[in-house]
């Protein structure tokens, strides 16, 4: 039998990345060994700019989920000079921060039921 070879993220050249960081979320902590939900939602998100020399060294990669990945985006952080974990430590609490901002949005925004609070209907 021949190894299928895979071009995507989550079953091809990101694959050794999520082994490495144990399908767990950088950021956030989600885990993609707990649901195949999870798992789908992982993603890599390169710790340097494009363009940079080392940005697709293993070592600069890491895992992280889909939200964690987008959140931080367009933000720029100082990267020379600094070590793969002081690049996660500078981009987690902004991370963490959006994550709260949506949380609480959803809260009060999307959470199911609230609907029904706020008009005085009940499910039924």
């Amino acid at each position: 039998m021949t190894k299928q070879s895979y071009n995507d993220a989550l079953r091809g050249y990101a694959h050794p990345v999520h082994q490495r960081d144990d399908f767990v979320c950088v950021y956030c902590g989600l885990d993609g060994k707990a649901s195949l939900s999870n798992w789908l939602h992982l993603s890599e998100d390169h710790l340097l700019p494009r363009g940079h020399s080392n940005r697709d060294d293993m070592e600069y990669r890491v895992t992280s989920c889909r939200f964690c990945n987008e959140a931080h985006n367009r933000m720029v952080f100082d990267v020379e000079g600094k070590s793969p974990e002081e690049l996660i430590d500078q981009k987690k609490p902004f991370v963490l921060q959006r994550r709260n901002e949506y949380k609480e949005f959803w809260v009060e925004q999307v959470q199911p039921g609230k609907e029904f609070e706020k008009s005085g209907k009940n499910q039924e």
